[in-house]
This record gives structure tokens, sequence and C-alpha cells, in this order.
């Protein structure tokens, strides 16, 4: 624990990390990791326990579930980070245990509302999307798709997570005026790029989507992995995005609104950025313009 660090900060982060949790998921993120680097694995850990805990027996299972698994993939990051294992390494580890957290509790907590076969599960989804449709008619919504995509859908969850929490935690350090210990492993959001090969899985899983070589097993696989791919991809669009916004040394208005325009209107077109960037090198090329810009 930092010498800094109060029980006074302990209280407003651990409260704001859990209320913004319940609310949003992923948006308590960044206050976790704060937690987790201010105050130490234990106490981490056991915040996180005790928490997750007493939303199971208060019978909120959903949010135990996901508080839980957002809870389990930040502090495995943490624990591999300061390991020095790597950004890639950590972040693959942590979501795959975040994962395994996440498919044991719906296990759990279907086995303790009765529910035990794909028949009865496909029926509650149906039930959970019949007020939406009802609300918006040509929303078309598919139980079966939904449940075959929920593995992609549960890792991007968490793949976010990290991501928001990687991106804002230097923010919340400042804004709680707390120190902020570098880590030599720790990821640089503009210097974000996947390993190489994962193009090669990226570009065999969109093929398979596209046409049928192995039946719907490996169908449902590579639109998972899709998915998956097109958040990861995601995160270096952005990246370009925040080192064009430098070169271009645009003000904090300029900023906000090329994010809610790219990010929350053209999450894809960001991500196809990204994809793009494995054969263009779009930071390297932007380096350029701006040293040739300064010499001239």
């Amino acid at each position: 624990m930092k010498k800094s660090a109060s029980i006074q900060k302990y209280i407003t982060i651990s409260s704001l990390s859990i209320l913004l949790s319940i609310f949003t998921v992923i948006l308590g993120a960044p206050l976790l990791r704060v937690l987790r680097q201010t105050y130490g694995p234990l106490v981490f850990w056991c915040t996180g326990s005790f928490v997750i805990g007493a939303a199971w027996l208060l019978n909120a299972q959903p949010l135990a579930i996901f508080l839980g698994a957002v809870w389990m993939t930040l502090g495995a990051y943490s624990e591999f980070e300061v390991k020095g294992l790597g950004w890639w390494k950590s972040g693959v580890l942590s979501v795959f245990f975040g994962a395994c957290f996440t498919g044991f509790t719906i296990n759990e907590a279907f086995r303790a509302n009765g529910i035990n076969t794909y028949a009865e599960i496909r029926k509650l989804i149906v039930d959970f999307l019949s007020p939406i449709q009802q609300l918006n008619p040509t929303l078309k919504l598919d139980a079966d798709i939904l449940i075959q995509q929920s593995p992609s859908a549960i890792a991007c969850m968490l793949i976010l997570a990290i991501g928001l929490g990687l991106i804002f935690e230097r923010r919340v350090f400042s804004w709680l005026k707390l120190p902020h210990d570098k880590i030599a492993s720790q990821l640089k959001l503009l210097e974000y790029r996947l390993p190489e090969y994962f193009i090669w899985v990226a570009m065999t899983a969109f093929l398979l989507t596209m046409v049928s070589f192995g039946g719907k097993a490996i169908a449902i696989l590579s639109v998972n992995i899709v998915n998956v791919a097109v958040v990861l991809y995601f995160f270096q669009g952005l990246a370009v995005l925040e080192v064009f916004l430098d070169s271009m040394k645009a003000g904090a208005f300029t900023r906000f609104l090329a994010h809610i325009i790219l990010i929350g209107q053209l999450f894809l077109v960001v991500s196809i950025v990204g994809l793009i960037d494995y054969w263009v090198d779009f930071r390297v090329r932007i380096q350029r313009m701006k040293t040739l810009g300064t010499n001239r």
C-alpha cells in the first residue's frame, strides 16, 4: 500500500468502481486498476471476493457474474504484468481466466435456477429478448445466434475492460492525486500493435465465415474469432488515431469530437484502420510526414 493511500480514498475508489460496474459493466475498470496498484493484491482480491460473494448471496447473480469477471480479468492482468510477462501474454491469459470464471459462474447460476438443457437456456434468452423486440419490431434478434456468439461477447467485454483500464488509469491516478508507479512491461497505447501472426488468424477466420469448409461448428468458431479480432484491431486503429491527433497538435475539443464521431459512431471503421495498419504502418508514415514538415 502506498503512503499517500488512505481509507477515505479506498472507500471512494472501491465504491465508484462498483457503482460504475453495476451500471456499465466495464467503465469501472480504470478505478479497479488504481485500486490494485495503490492498495496491493491482498486488498484488491479481498474486496472483490466480498463484493462478489455479497451480490451472489443477495440473489444478484448477473451482477456477481459480470462484476466478478471484470475483477478477475483486471486482477490477473496486473499480477502477470508485475511479473514482467508482457502485455500480449498477460492479456491473453487474463481474458482466459476471466472467461473461465464467467463460464463457471453462469453454469452455477443455471444449475441453481434449475436450467440444465440447451432448450431451457434458449427459452430464457427468448423471454429476455421478447420485450426488446416489442419495443423495436424492426430489430431482429435470434436467440440461437446470441448463444453461439456468447463466448466472443464475453471475451470482447473483458478485452474492452482491460483497454479502458489501461487507457484511463493515469487520469484516475491524477484525479485522486495518487502516485503512479510505472511498470517496465506496461503497455503504451501509442505503441499498441498486435503480433504479426495474428493477422493470419483473423484473415483465416474471416474466410471461414464466408466459405463453409468444415461444417457449422467451424463456422461458429470462426465468427467468434472475427468478433474478438474486430475489438483487438479497434485498439490498434485507436492507437493510429491518437498518433495522428498528436501530430496535428489537436486540442481537447478536437480530440473529443474525433472520439465521439469515430469511436462512438464508426467503431468498425477504426477497426479496419487497425487491420490495414499491419500493411501500411500508418504511425511510421505519420512520423515521417511530421519530421519532413518540421525540417522545412
